[in-house]
């Protein structure tokens, strides 16, 4: 069983004891899943495998078009046929996303664990989608292997463009590339457009392992490949996807990928800590995560300041002032909003704190964090020079110096000036006129005053939140992973309880953020009581699926 590491995100106990809406797609934290999950694959040796690949093509992030350059890195603990995990963990030539992936229609039973009595007979039914892409399969037997990706909590096209492990690798393979789209996420809506307002009742991860095992077991029979290995991949949501259904099918799923797959952040699972995520983010933001060294702890003070700043009517026209924010701030409720606002863009950082320039997290089709998005982001909060940043990326994955140092220039290229003009004068216009007045805060980074620490706060979170260039003030709406709504996602987490960092999961004291309190379960139950009339199961993953336990 393979894993490989992004991580994900983020509650606040406010947000349920306000009813405010939550996200409804899981970025949850990334726990490596580190055990192998079929029993009849104890015995044999693990063997061990690093994977790093490149594929650097299309334009700079400079401009909101073109496609984005990719690494991906993978550590595998692999107790599979030895031939997969050579070939999987072989660097290879880029290549781009073929086109010749087809999309198709599949007539999937709605609840595969109850019969319904009807007057013909018939189980109700509805329309799943999933693409095939076939251009390197060998159809000749014995037949080629599957590659399968079992569908996350969202749109199908947003994994298809996003995962180049699988494509990267189907030549070498001769494999058959299937890509199954969730129930209630994308086009495959049992009720039509949002079934999850309709009838939520049928989105559970079980429901969805039994459409893709369905899916499978039709699929392979009609190709004549019944007899083809499959190897199941996803990540965070359907990387857990992948990994259970190695353990609940095994005589369907020979092998699972499990990217970023949180199996083991649970209640009850031994070692869980609903704080860990964002020690994880805080890391990121230090030397050893490859960000200027003072970062972490200039972030924390820049909140301490926030915080200190909000908590007089004075202070909150001076905030509304510093982050640039469309409307005045009302009370200090709105102050911590702030704050979560802020977090929620470090939480987008840490989880596409990709070697290469990305628009997954920001939720605009071209627009694009730059390479090391954690690590721009922290140059806003400093003027210390991050550590050498061709040398961290060779210690991380073994990448050649080369590769190293063309990373490190497209870091350097994809920088660029995050808000307009008018931007630049306000915020001239601030700190000069408040520079002498206020008192000097004590940073590495020799800021003029403490608003510029305000407002270098804003200019890393400005990354995310003005990754168009098109704003001219902001609000506190949400984008990226930490966005916030009702909708299907949340309602998974309000019924099995499947992860959410913000606003579930609180940040600790030794996080740079806050101490945002003790894992507030009540504060969960009241919310989903609220939104969804439903208790959630706290234990449900874990005796479900086992936690980390794979015996």
């Amino acid at each position: 069983l393979c894993s490989f590491g992004k991580r994900r995100h983020g509650w606040r106990p406010q947000q349920a004891r306000t009813a405010q809406t939550l996200k409804h797609w899981s970025r949850p934290t990334g726990r490596l899943l580190r055990r192998t999950g079929a029993v009849s694959f104890r015995r044999l040796s693990r063997w061990y495998c690093r994977f790093s690949s490149w594929q650097l093509f299309g334009k700079p992030s400079g401009t909101c078009t073109g496609h984005s350059s990719r690494i991906n890195i993978m550590s595998c603990h692999v107790p599979l046929f030895v031939l997969l995990c050579v070939l999987l963990c072989w660097p290879v030539a880029s290549k781009p996303i073929p086109g010749d992936c087809q999309e198709k229609w599949f007539t999937q039973t709605l609840d595969h664990f109850h019969w319904k009595r009807t007057d013909d007979g018939q189980q109700p039914t509805f329309q799943q989608r999933y693409y095939v892409c076939d251009a390197h399969w060998q159809r000749t037997d014995p037949k080629g292997p599957i590659l399968f990706y079992a569908g996350n909590e969202g749109a199908l096209e947003g994994y298809m463009n996003n995962t180049g492990l699988i494509f990267e690798n189907a030549e070498a393979l001769h494999a058959l590339i299937l890509f199954a789209e969730h129930r209630y996420y994308g086009k495959s809506q049992p009720f039509g457009a949002d079934s999850w307002r309709v009838d939520p009742s049928f989105l559970t991860a079980e429901q969805a392992m039994a459409d893709y095992a369905t899916l499978l077991h039709s699929l392979t029979r009609a190709w004549g490949a019944a007899d083809s290995t499959v190897v199941a991949f996803g990540g965070s949501y359907g990387g857990m996807l992948a990994a259970w259904m190695r353990r609940a099918y095994p005589h369907i799923i020979a092998g699972a990928v499990a990217a970023s797959a949180p199996v083991g952040q649970f209640p009850g699972v031994e070692g869980f800590d609903p704080s860990a995520f964002w020690q994880i983010v805080t890391r990121d933001a230090t030397a050893e995560g490859g960000a200027a060294p003072d970062c972490a702890d200039n972030v924390r003070e820049a909140f301490k300041l926030l915080f200190n700043t909000g908590s007089t009517e004075a202070g909150r026209q001076q905030l509304q002032q510093a982050f640039l924010l469309c409307d005045p701030i009302a009370g200090e409720q709105q102050v911590t909003d702030v704050a979560y606002w802020v977090q929620s863009a470090f939480d987008a950082y840490a989880m596409g704190n990709y070697h290469f320039a990305s628009d997954y997290m920001t939720g605009h089709a071209g627009c694009e964090l730059p390479a090391w998005p954690m690590r721009a982001a922290c140059q806003e909060m400093t003027d210390t020079p991050a550590p050498s940043a061709a040398q961290t990326a060779s210690h991380i994955a073994g990448i050649p110096p080369t590769a190293a140092s063309a990373v490190t220039r497209q870091l350097a290229t994809n920088r660029r000036l995050l808000l307009h003009a008018q931007f630049d004068q306000q915020e001239r216009a601030a700190v000069d006129g408040q520079a002498s007045a206020a008192p000097q805060h004590a940073r590495v980074g020799a800021v003029r005053s403490e608003l510029e620490l305000l407002v270098r706060l804003r200019n890393a979170a400005s990354l995310l939140y003005n990754v168009t260039g098109a704003a001219t003030c902001f609000t506190l709406d949400m984008s990226g992973p930490g966005a916030a709504s009702i909708g299907p996602w949340d309602y998974q987490v309000c019924t099995e309880f499947l992860g959410q960092e913000l606003p579930y999961f609180p940040a600790g004291p030794s996080s740079m953020f806050w101490d945002q309190g003790p894992f507030d379960w009540q504060g969960v139950v009241a919310h989903c009581r609220q939104a969804w009339r439903v208790t959630p199961s706290k234990y449900h993953s874990l005796v479900q699926h086992g936690g980390t336990d794979w015996r």
